[in-house]
């Protein structure tokens, strides 16, 4: 496999890491240096150099699969695995990819505010830990270059939507005013490591890489930029970056 050839430190190119490693794990972050077409085409030519993934029709909703094979999950936006060769992937444009690792497998994670409102990331650790017979501290956390608060306006209603879910105490500290108008800001990575944190996750086991994909045009695609430049008629394509994680054998 291509990153057998790399040490964990560096990445193939096109890809990044966080800033700390994932126990049990590979895994991989993807740029817009790698994809260049539609995710499902970049995904098939990167099986040619990483060897067999497990990708995902990401509908925004809160089903998690666990699954043994390579192959195109319908209608799911995360996917387990405990096969030591197989690579999880998730596509995102500013959604939030989250890689986590832990003793008995690994998950691949697609959290948009839609998942998150949804609890699809309380719902994997407790599906991880289910099947592990471990507990969440036993999990390590890496989210990826997402849409960043700075960018992220939404409605007001928002801070409503996630107001006491998922055990998450104050989420309002996750919004703020923009300042311009009755629009809020709101800090998506934030609040789910919140969530994580509010399962039982250790915040010495949750890392984020934080790059935002709206503010970095030249490294990460992203499907609200693309929307803003569409409204001032530039049609420049957007595609989908594409993460990886894959459990080490031998665990």
């Amino acid at each position: 496999m291509l990153y057998a050839q790399h040490p964990l430190s560096e990445a193939p190119t096109g890809f990044i890491t966080a800033n700390q490693p994932l126990p049990y794990a590979r895994h991989l972050f993807g740029t817009r240096a790698h994809s260049a077409a539609r995710a499902d085409d970049t995904i098939h030519a990167l099986v040619e150099s990483f060897g067999p993934i497990a990708s995902m029709h990401q509908v925004h909703s809160a089903r998690v699969v666990e699954v043994a094979s390579s192959g195109l999950v319908p209608e799911c936006d995360a996917l387990i695995t405990c096969n030591p060769e197989l690579w999880l992937a998730v596509k995102t444009a500013d959604c939030v990819p989250i890689l986590i690792s832990g003793p008995e497998s690994v998950a691949a994670v697609h959290a948009g505010w839609r998942s998150a409102e949804a609890g699809i990331l309380p719902l994997t650790i407790e599906k991880m830990c289910a099947r592990g017979n471990h507990g969440p501290e036993e999990l390590t956390f890496a989210l990826g270059p997402c849409l960043q608060q700075a960018n992220f306006e939404i409605e007001p209603d928002f801070v409503h939507r996630f107001a006491g879910q998922f055990g998450v105490k104050n989420a309002s500290r996750y919004f703020s005013p923009t300042g311009a108008d009755d629009k809020m800001l709101m800090d998506l990575p934030g609040l789910l490591m919140a969530q994580a944190r509010a399962a039982g996750a250790l915040d010495i086991q949750l890392h984020s890489v934080g790059r935002c994909t709206y503010a970095h045009a030249d490294k990460y695609h992203s499907h609200r930029r693309h929307t803003h430049e569409l409204a001032a008629g530039i049609d420049n394509p957007c595609w989908r970056q594409i993460s990886l994680i894959r459990r080490l054998g031998g665990v």
